[in-house]
């Protein structure tokens, strides 16, 4: 299991490549949640500003909500509507009983 302390606001992420933002200067984990009613797209790109490289994309069933390791904070994403919103901010581990 895991904790989530956001480090910034929820924000909707942009739907293109050209707008795509990190969700976090110096964030490496991102909260992801799908408000939408279908299955949604989140892109990850490199932060070059001339020509992105996509790294990789995941799918959110309607009302799923992520935990998702940049590995870089710089890293964008953007997703396929704007109701997938991120937040920014540290996970770490907890435990599942009250001795852990």
């Amino acid at each position: 299991m895991l904790a989530f302390a956001p480090g910034q606001m929820c924000i909707a992420l942009p739907t293109t490549k050209e707008t795509a933002i990190t969700c976090g200067d110096r964030a490496t984990y991102v909260r992801l949640v799908n408000e939408s009613t279908n299955v949604e797209t989140v892109t990850t790109i490199t932060s070059d500003e001339t020509s992105p490289t996509t790294m990789g994309s995941i799918r959110l069933q309607p009302g799923e909500v992520m935990i998702l390791w940049k590995r870089r904070e710089f890293h964008k994403m953007y997703a396929s509507s704007a109701q997938v919103y991120g937040s920014g901010g540290m996970a770490r581990p907890v435990g599942l009983g009250p001795n852990n």
